[in-house]
């Protein structure tokens, strides 16, 4: 079976610094998506001979609706943390990279994580307005904890969001995935590797 890598440093360096920065500043990330994609859809409209008025109009139109939606989506996650949050629960998303190839427990499921020492009570649900999707899972055994690496394009793709981190987790079940903001990360982790009530430290 493969092992997540030992805990360590977090990668840094090229899409990881960029994906990063994406997570620590929204706004700013929005605005340079929809900046990006206004300029692309102008080139594109230049090349294809559209006069230059026409052009320039679709270019903003796509620009700014495209960094809407961005900002939209990065600000529906950090409400529905902030809610989690006051529950004592956190917003994770989860897969198992190493199921047989087909299988939907190859793509990442979000819901509603509550961490406790050694394992993670997990409930699959709508990030919106957090109803449930289906049965909650016990995640237990939970083992050693890879060093986190940022959400890549593939996993932004199956919408983890910009900025998330992403750690392998040995289990009973096998390695699990786990992707999450960094400070949840570094609570679920700090819950999971808590002594048990009435284990010996």
């Amino acid at each position: 079976m493969n092992k997540p890598a030992a805990a360590g440093g977090t990668p840094r360096g090229g899409w990881s610094a960029w994906r990063e920065w994406a997570g620590s500043h929204p706004i700013l990330h929005a605005v340079l998506v929809g900046v990006t994609t206004g300029f692309l859809w102008l080139g594109v409209s230049l090349i294809l001979g559209r006069n230059a008025g026409f052009a320039a109009v679709n270019g903003i139109f796509y620009g700014l609706a495209v960094a809407s939606m961005t900002w939209y989506a990065q600000r529906r996650f950090r409400k529905t943390d902030a809610r989690l949050d006051e529950r004592g629960q956190t917003l994770m998303f989860l897969r198992y990279p190493y199921a047989r190839p087909g299988s939907l427990s190859t793509i990442w499921q979000m819901g509603i994580a509550d961490p406790g020492p050694g394992r993670i009570d997990f409930q699959p649900a709508v990030y919106e307005d957090l109803v449930p999707t289906g049965r909650s899972k016990a995640l237990t055994g939970l083992g050693a904890v890879s060093a986190p690496r940022y959400a890549d394009p593939d996993d932004n793709k199956h919408h983890v969001p910009p900025g998330f981190q992403v750690v392998s987790v040995e289990s009973d079940g096998g390695v699990i995935e786990i992707a999450a903001r960094p400070k949840t990360l570094q609570r679920i982790r700090k819950a999971v590797e808590a002594p048990s009530i009435g284990t010996d430290s």
